[in-house]
This record gives C-alpha cells, structure tokens and sequence, in this order.
C-alpha cells in the first residue's frame, strides 16, 4: 500500500538498478551513512559515501553529501539500544554539526526497543508491537522545537528495518517482517501535482522531503493520509480525517489542545507552529507529528 519508499541501505547505493517504479511502489535509493555513532541518510547521491567505522566528524560527511548535489537527515538521533538484551547505542552525538536538513523525529525501531526492560514486558511488545509504540522522544522534540528557533530543520519519519534473525532462550524471531514495519511509522509527502508514475516523480519526493511538505505518522491503527496542516491569513490550521487529540504546539509550547477533527489557533507575532495528534484506540496513542510552519 505504499506509494513510494526510500531504501538507506549502510555505506551501499547499489539498490540504485532497482529505483523507479514496481507496479504503484516508487523505488527510491540513498545511503546510510553508518559509523559507531552519527549515522546520516544521504539523499540524491550519486556516490556512496565510506567513511572509517570509528569516525567521529559528521561533518566531513555531511559535506560530501552537500558537496554531490545531495541532503540528508541526521538518524534515529536519541537511539539508545537494550543493554539487557544486547542491543548497542547508535544516537548521534555531535549536535554541533550544520548545514543538514533535518533528521528522523520518529522512528520504529528507537521506539520500540524503549519496551525491552524485562522479559515479559518484551515478549508482549513482540507479539503486539504497535500497542507498546509511544511516539517521538521528548528529548527529541524538545530539541527539534529549540533548533528551529534559529534555523528550519524538518523532519522525517522512519522504520529502521533489517528484518533480522535474532535467538532468544534458544528461539529464532524475526524483528520485524517488513510487511508489519512498513505498516506503521510513514513519511507523507504534499505535492503540487500528482504523479505522472515515470522517473520525474522522484524529483518531486525529494523536493517535498527537503522543503518539510511532509508530516509523519503511525498508520497502523489508521491512515493519515489526507491530514492537514496549514496557515490561513492569521490563523493556523490543523484537519484530521477523523477525530483526535489535536495539539497546537508553537516556540515549543502547548498552545491548543482538543479533541475534533479541526483546530484553529491564532497566529500573533513571529513563531514555529507545528502539531500533534493522538487517536483515541484503547486510549490516545501517537498518531501524526507535522513539520513546522514558521510564522
């Protein structure tokens, strides 16, 4: 059901034979860029960018990528593992880095292996992954809503998928199939035009991710497609296909909250708006985070 993926295989742009569209998928290739620490997706490269495993200068890479005509989104920044079952640390940890777009806000992986704590607890959030996601990280979002106070950094949502084989008191899981990963955290991208289902299409995406014409969302409980957020004259404006806990947040800060399919706030004086919906199933889980709007 996806209209377009982007694969980030590491240090590795050979899926490029493969990119243009398979029946309604769009195909589309970038890298990560994946030392110990600091891993970066690379988008709209023509070269895979290899660096030492134990290089710590992010950006070194990130202006390779610039340098190819490329942009790139910093990954899964907060990801902090499972010591108790084995899982490393890769979050990024040079936040004096610059002239990237923006980096992953949400992402299944770091979300999910937040669960691991105990054995039961990890048993249940493997049977019923969805049920156990919690959203973006505060630390995350604390330092999305500070860092576009100085300067626009969009973000992007993520799955962080190997489909990997792992054995746990002597029984092989699979985590995750893909066809459960790529059923839950999604980038949606606007675009001005539909798509024309050639190779021009790819362009299209990798304006509308570089730009911030995106939100990200869980669609596993429901769709969001069809999700709206925008200013109208001195109003901001938030559109959910059904209802939802809308939050307007602005500078960072709770402005509005309600329970509707629509919210409209005020837009006084400069700021950075942005929204988050939570859908009511089996109490509110995380639905949708938007890109800002900057007044």
């Amino acid at each position: 059901g996806l209209d377009f993926i982007v694969i980030t295989d590491h240090f590795s742009i050979e899926a490029k034979k493969y990119e243009g569209w398979h029946k309604n998928t769009l195909v589309i290739v970038a890298e990560e860029i994946s030392p110990r620490y600091n891993h970066y997706l690379a988008f709209d490269i023509k070269n895979a960018v290899v660096v030492d495993k134990q290089e710590n200068n992010p950006q070194k890479y990130i202006d390779e990528v610039n340098h190819q005509g490329g942009y790139g989104f910093i990954a899964h920044p907060d990801h902090e593992g499972s010591k108790k079952f084995d899982v490393n640390s890769y979050r990024w940890k040079d936040w004096n880095s610059k002239n990237y777009t923006g980096f992953c806000i949400w992402d299944l992986q770091t979300d999910w292996q937040e669960t691991l704590k105990n054995y039961p607890t990890a048993l249940l959030s493997y049977l019923f992954p969805a049920y156990f996601l919690k959203g973006p990280k505060k630390e995350t979002l604390k330092r999305w809503d500070a860092l576009n106070q100085k300067e626009k950094k969009y973000g992007i949502g993520e799955v962080d998928n190997h489909e990997s084989i792992r054995k746990y008191l002597g029984i092989k899981l699979k985590i995750f199939p893909f066809d459960f990963a790529f059923r839950t955290i999604r980038t949606h991208i606007t675009i001005d035009e539909p798509f024309s289902k050639n190779n021009s299409d790819i362009e299209k995406i990798h304006s509308a991710l570089k730009t911030g014409k995106s939100f990200i969302s869980n669609d596993y409980f429901s769709n969001a497609r069809g999700f709206q957020f925008y200013r109208e004259n001195d109003k901001i404006v938030a559109k959910t296909t059904v209802p939802a806990k809308i939050k307007i947040i602005k500078n960072g800060n709770l402005l509005e909250e309600s329970f509707s399919d629509t919210a409209v706030v005020n837009a006084e004086g400069k700021g950075v708006y942005r929204c988050e919906c939570y859908l009511k199933k089996f109490g509110f889980r995380p639905w949708i985070f938007s890109n800002p709007i900057f007044v």
